[in-house]
This record gives C-alpha cells, sequence and structure tokens, in this order.
C-alpha cells in the first residue's frame, strides 16, 4: 500500500506524505504571463477586493467562550484570561478587528497564518499578548516528528519557536502547512495583471497601434532613422498628433487591437477566475454582470456564500483557538463561537421574523432576543412561550370528548 502512494504521489495523485526538513511549498508556476508575488497580485482589484471582503466580514463578527454543561451543552459566557485579549487588544498595537483582518489577510493569501503567543506566569499558564508573524518571514521545520518554526527576522538573523509559542492557523493541505491560494492560482493573477497593463499602455498613447512604415525603394539608415524620429508621435505621442506621410509611403499596423485580443472578456474572465480562487461569488465584490441577481438572489447568494465559504473558515478558527490557546485539560470545558448571525443585522426584517419563530416555538426568551439587540431586559420576559393551538390529533379528540362532555353536563 505504501509503495502504492508514493507511485501516486509521484505521478501527482495524491499529497505526499509529511517528510523531515522544510516544509515551505516549494510549487513554482513558470508560465505565466508575468511574475506574481504578493504585492503584484494585490495590485489586481478582484485580488484586493476578494481578501478584503473575507477578511473584513470576519474580523467584524463577534468572538466568545462559552463554559458547557456536562452534557456538553453551552452553559454561559466563560470569564476567561484569553477572552480579555481576543474582544479588545491582542496586542499592543492592535484591536481585535485590526489583529483579525491581518490574519485573516495572511491566512487567505498565504494559506497559512502565525501567531507568536507571549505567556507569562506560573508555568507560563497565562497569555500576556498574541502577535501576527507575516507568513512570508516564517519557515516551518520537521525534524524527529518536532515541529519547529523559523521566523527571518532579517537576512541574516532568525529566531526559532517551539510548536506551543505558535498559534497556527492553516487551509487544507500535508497537516503540516496549508497551500498557498496565490501560489497555485498564479496563472489567473498573472493574466489579470497582464491585462490591466496592456490597458494602461493603451490608454497612455492614446491606444495607438505599433506598425510599420511601408515605402518603395531601400531607404538607407540616416533616412530610416529620420523618418522613425519623425513619425514616433504616430504610435506614442499625443493623441491630437497629425501625422503628414511622404509620398508612396503607408502606415502598417502589426499589433492586435483590443478587439482582437478580446481585452474586455479577458479581464471579465479573470474577475470570474480570481472570485472562484477564493470562493467568493463574484456580485459580492461588484460584478455588474450579474446585477439582475439583486433582490431574492442575493439572499440566495449570500446565504450559500455564508454556507460553503464562511463557516469553514470559522470552525477552523474556532477549533484553532480552542486547541491551541486553551489548556488541553479544559476542551471539554470551553467552546469558542464566533457570531455569523452579526452578518444578517443589516436587515432588520429577517432579523424581526427569525426573533419572532423563535419566541413563539419555545426557542428563545423574550429577554434572550432582547439582549441579542443590545436592549436591557425586562421583568416578566426570562419565560419561555409556546403556541397553544398545535397539538396532536390524539390530544385534540380527547379536548373535543371532554368537551362535549361539559356541554352534555350544562345541559
Amino acid at each position: 500500500m505504501a509503495f502504492i502512494q508514493t507511485v501516486a504521489a509521484w505521478f501527482g495523485y495524491a499529497p505526499r506524505d509529511p517528510v523531515d526538513g522544510n516544509q515551505n511549498a516549494t510549487r513554482t508556476v513558470t508560465k505565466t504571463a508575468k511574475p506574481v508575488t504578493f504585492d503584484t497580485a494585490m495590485t489586481v482589484t478582484a485580488v484586493f477586493a476578494s481578501i478584503r471582503l473575507l477578511a473584513e466580514t470576519i474580523a467584524s463578527m463577534p468572538i466568545d467562550l462559552y463554559t458547557k454543561d456536562k452534557d456538553g451543552y453551552l452553559d454561559t459566557k466563560a470569564d476567561h484570561d484569553v477572552m480579555k485579549l481576543l474582544r479588545y487588544k491582542p496586542n499592543k498595537r492592535q484591536n481585535r478587528i485590526e489583529f483579525m483582518e491581518q490574519l485573516m489577510l495572511n491566512l487567505v493569501s498565504d494559506g497559512n497564518a502565525y501567531v507568536r503567543i507571549t505567556r507569562v506566569g506560573d508555568k507560563n499558564s497565562r497569555i500576556l499578548s498574541l502577535d501576527i508573524i507575516n507568513s512570508s518571514n516564517m519557515t516551518v521545520i520537521l525534524k524527529d516528528d518536532v515541529l519547529t518554526y523559523r521566523h527571518q527576522i532579517t537576512s541574516a538573523f532568525s529566531r526559532d519557536f517551539k510548536e506551543s509559542d505558535i498559534w497556527h492557523v492553516k487551509l487544507f493541505g500535508n497537516g503540516i502547512k496549508g497551500l498557498s491560494p496565490l501560489q497555485h492560482a498564479a496563472k489567473a493573477v498573472a493574466v489579470a495583471d497582464a491585462s490591466d497593463d496592456k490597458i494602461t499602455s493603451l490608454m497612455r498613447n492614446g491606444a495607438k497601434p505599433t506598425g510599420a512604415l511601408m515605402t518603395k525603394g531601400s531607404p538607407t539608415a540616416e533616412q530610416r532613422q529620420a523618418l522613425r524620429d519623425e513619425m514616433g508621435e504616430l504610435t506614442s505621442g499625443d493623441e491630437t498628433f497629425m501625422p503628414v506621410l511622404p509620398l508612396d509611403m503607408k502606415f502598417e499596423a502589426i499589433s492586435l487591437t483590443p478587439s482582437d485580443i478580446e481585452l474586455l472578456a479577458t479581464r471579465r474572465f479573470s474577475l470570474e477566475e480570481i472570485a472562484r480562487m477564493f470562493g467568493v461569488p463574484s456580485i459580492l465584490i461588484n460584478d455588474s454582470t450579474q446585477s439582475s441577481n439583486w433582490g431574492s438572489g442575493i439572499s440566495a447568494i449570500i446565504e450559500a456564500f455564508h454556507k460553503f465559504n464562511l463557516r469553514p473558515y470559522l470552525e477552523r478558527l474556532e477549533l484553532s483557538m480552542l486547541t491551541t490557546l486553551i489548556p488541553r485539560k479544559d476542551w471539554d470545558k470551553y467552546q469558542f463561537e464566533i457570531d455569523a448571525d452579526a452578518i444578517l443585522r443589516s436587515s432588520r426584517k429577517e432579523r424581526v421574523e427569525m426573533y419572532n419563530t423563535e419566541i413563539t416555538s419555545g426557542q428563545r426568551t423574550p429577554n434572550e432576543v432582547r439582549r441579542a439587540e443590545g436592549w436591557k431586559p425586562q421583568e416578566g420576559g426570562d419565560e419561555l412561550y409556546m403556541q397553544l393551538g398545535f397539538a396532536p390529533l390524539n390530544v385534540v379528540a380527547k379536548q373535543s370528548s371532554l368537551d362535549q362532555t361539559k356541554d352534555i353536563s350544562n345541559e
């Protein structure tokens, strides 16, 4: 079986098992329209908008830690030291929103986010600070089944951290490191970047094509240079320039026009490719070609975005926080919850309908709803309510018999 897996991995049909040594991704894409780095990728508006949407949306969601009762159900909000960091200020330079945005920026672009954990107190039991280390400066090394995180501070100086000192959030990969979306989608990003460069070049010279001057005979080298100098404005000068060609000479364009290379279609396809890469519906990054989806269509799109893209990130973050920031002996006592329902707060109509259903079906008390809206609880609002107009048929039959008996006795 091991031999078959090895052969399959060699042909690219299965991921390789982690081996000792540097675990950084070494994938190099050679056939790209132009080189792709993090900085160049972020100049592509679709990449920037997709990453910002994911980072800002998840960073805006409240984080809470709950205790569990003996049956494993959520009980009350926990008063834990780590929540003072995650709710307000994880480190001296960032508040919670800024911290989560940077964490998501690293995670979405590189597939990995690294947070240095500074501990103090008896047996380092208390977390003092959480500081994010840029993913590009971190190397993961596996040796003798021990993980080491190497932070490259400068070109000549690095610092090693133990596994317990780093909170590592990773996307799917080999179990040691997550795969980088930007690295594995370099071709699509390069095409989008090259298309933007082409448009910039066209706009800079008034969308003039390159070409050649066609003439009879064979001009000398001096004559050809003089013509180049005189006619340079034809292809690269001001768009109001009016050229006058010598007799028996004409200009022949040799470059493709924007319509020939389908430049607009290429940019449109690149937007869809990049949105697909990040799992973001293109309409959420202002794709106007799908404007017909507004209304009920956009609600369905947002719901699908929540289920199939946001939820995996939230589950990954919640479990990672629990297993890294909480001691192992307390894993069964606590549970992190990122309130994804917060993204629905912009629609009051939907919230009112949801609250009404929850109260009338006995799922929430009125005061629980008031607390969710940030309002003070009211007296008598801690009782669960249930509508009485819904019951099993045998109960309805018994009630009908009782009513008939009462009517007979009254007569």
